[in-house]
């Protein structure tokens, strides 16, 4: 025999430490715990990752001293593991609050001083624990007490023990408290986390009261230390799980805030957590989720990425915007990135900088030619002068169809955001073609189209304006004596409108401003037809391309023609006719 430091005379083992079932789960719950502390560590600059770990390093190594505890069958060496498991476990409480003050974001309550003032508690009751064979206020052993391997001893506990466990069962109360009062705050924004973390603490909680009440599963065996387990796999759940789930409403409130109409949000390593049916439209390639974001935007570093401009397939142009996200505490958990409808605003820029420029460029040239002339009428002969008046003449003339085409640009609406409605393309177009058979009648016009073919349009209006801009651009660039325009309407996947000229076709400089998508002072168009025109097509959603090979597309600056290009045109709407 030999006096305990844990108090009392203690008889030494009959048996080694064996393994027994009641062990094996304990040492189970240990590898649990350390997952839980390797996980908290990973997130150590994460919100409670410190707190996770230390919370759990030290649950687990009291878990790992009951289950030492459990594999002897001497009561002496039993109450010298209970000692230690119990002992360890006095931090857990305060650690917990800890952890508490740090989710709610109000660490600058815990000041050194009422730190301090929390451990005053835990060790004190260490240090009774170890002088615990000089008072027993903490636990004694009835002298009939026997040991058996896979269930606990019983104890006697004293006065101390028991204002231990009020004053943990109050820091768990106090815990859930603050949980529940900031929780009522966030709830629209973080309640399937705040409900998580009420649950967490309940399974030790109602387990150590059964316990304390005698109707423990398993007689004399305090399951806290186990269950403890659940409580961890929880509040990781909760924290790195519906956390990192939590971006999601948060990004969409915040960019809806910001105006945005499609959204892409990402965690703080810019990796895609959530993107909308918008963004994945318009992005190419699309954003993916799991992947980086800069597999959306290679060219472009992230933190030049704001205030850029998009494009998408249909031709509508997008600003991007990127914002840190934060949470209501403050702390940074992501980015979104809004993707923000301009096209009205991309359009009427680029229409305002055509029209500007054309107008300037044709004002320019036609006025020194009209002063060229006036001076010819000046000074010249009378066949001079006539000669002279009937060019000022056709020269004014081309300065009101300029400025004619110009009042139709100012007044293109934005229809591109209206609905699309069924129109029949074939009837539009041959209302065209009958009209501009009367302003050309020297001009062989010949039309083909298939009965009620429709496609979506969202201005049927602008589809017949940007038909009879072409035809007039193909008649006034080849010899009406022998010119034929030949205008059909098909239907292959989508509807198409072709226009074939036998004359010259569109002039290279026209086709190369468009493929631009700008004007400069060396590549401008002669007019604002050909602009007009395409203007028309996109607001309907639709294409406008040269040259008969499906997927062409319009001819860049400095390339020579193919057979085709010039002379056809074929403008592609949406339809479900296929």
């Amino acid at each position: 025999m030999y006096q305990g430091c844990f108090g009392g005379t203690r008889h030494y083992s009959r048996m080694p430490w064996e393994l027994t079932a009641t062990s094996a789960v304990g040492f189970a719950t240990v590898i649990v715990y350390a997952v839980i502390v390797v996980l908290g560590w990973q997130h150590r600059d994460s919100r409670c990752g410190p707190e996770i770990a230390a919370l759990h390093l030290v649950v687990g190594l009291s878990a790992l001293a009951y289950a030492i505890q459990l594999g002897f069958d001497s009561v002496a060496v039993q109450t010298v593991w209970w000692g230690i498991s119990f002992a360890l476990s006095t931090a857990v409480p305060i650690l917990w609050l800890v952890f508490v003050v740090q989710y709610v974001s109000r660490s600058q309550w815990l000041t050194p001083v009422r730190a301090g003032l929390l451990t005053v508690e835990p060790l004190a009751v260490v240090l009774a624990v170890a002088t615990n064979a000089s008072h027993n206020l903490v636990w004694t052993v009835a002298p009939a007490t026997t040991a058996t391997p896979g269930s606990a001893i019983a104890l006697v506990f004293g006065p101390l023990y028991y204002a231990h466990i009020v004053l943990a069962y109050v820091a768990v109360a106090v815990g859930m408290s603050m949980i529940l009062l900031v929780g009522i705050r966030w709830s629209l924004v973080y309640w399937k986390q705040v409900v998580v973390l009420l649950i967490a603490p309940l399974p030790p909680f109602l387990s150590n009261m059964a316990f304390m009440l005698g109707v423990s599963p398993i007689p004399n065996l305090d399951l806290t230390p186990f269950v403890f387990s659940f409580t961890g796999i929880l509040l990781v759940l909760s924290l790195y799980h519906f956390d990192l789930l939590e971006r999601v409403p948060i990004a969409r409130r915040q960019a809806l805030q910001a105006m945005g109409d499609g959204l892409v949000v990402l965690d703080t390593d810019r990796v895609v957590v959530d993107a909308d049916d918008i963004a994945c439209r318009v992005l190419d390639p699309a954003p993916r989720i799991g992947h980086s974001i800069t597999a959306v935007f290679p060219d472009r570093p992230f933190d030049q990425l704001h205030g850029t401009t998009v494009t998408d397939a249909n031709n509508l142009a997008y600003d991007v915007r990127v914002s840190e996200l934060t949470d209501e505490r403050g702390d940074e958990i992501g980015y979104a990135v809004a993707l923000r409808d301009v096209t009205s605003r991309h359009r009427y820029e680029q229409r305002l900088e055509v029209a500007n420029r054309v107008l300037r460029h044709n004002l320019r040239n036609d006025m020194n030619v009209v002063r060229g002339y006036a001076d010819l009428v000046a000074s010249g002969s009378a066949d001079d002068a006539t000669r002279a008046a009937e060019s000022i003449l056709s020269r004014t003339d081309d300065l009101l169809t300029v400025s004619d085409k110009a009042r139709k640009v100012s007044e293109l609406d934005d229809s591109h955001s209206q609905p699309a409605t069924q129109h029949d393309v074939t009837a539009l177009v041959d209302s065209v073609v009958h009209q501009a058979r009367r302003e050309y009648p020297d001009v062989v016009i010949q039309f083909e189209g298939a009965a009620h073919t429709e496609a979506q349009l969202t201005d049927a209006g602008s589809l017949a304006t940007a038909v009879g801009e072409l035809l007039e651009l193909l008649v006034s660039q080849a010899d009406r004596d022998d010119l034929t325009l030949r205008v059909g309407v098909e239907c292959r996947d989508d509807v198409v409108v072709r226009i074939e000229s036998s004359g010259a076709g569109i002039p290279a400089v026209d086709r190369e401003a468009l493929a631009a998508e700008s004007e400069t002072p060396l590549q401008h168009a002669e007019g604002l037809g050909l602009w007009l025109a395409y203007w028309c097509v996109i607001e309907n959603g639709g294409e406008l391309r040269f040259g008969d090979a499906d997927g062409d597309d319009p001819v860049e600056a400095g390339s020579e023609p193919t057979e085709t290009e010039a002379s056809v045109v074929r403008l592609r709407f949406p339809s479900d006719c296929a």
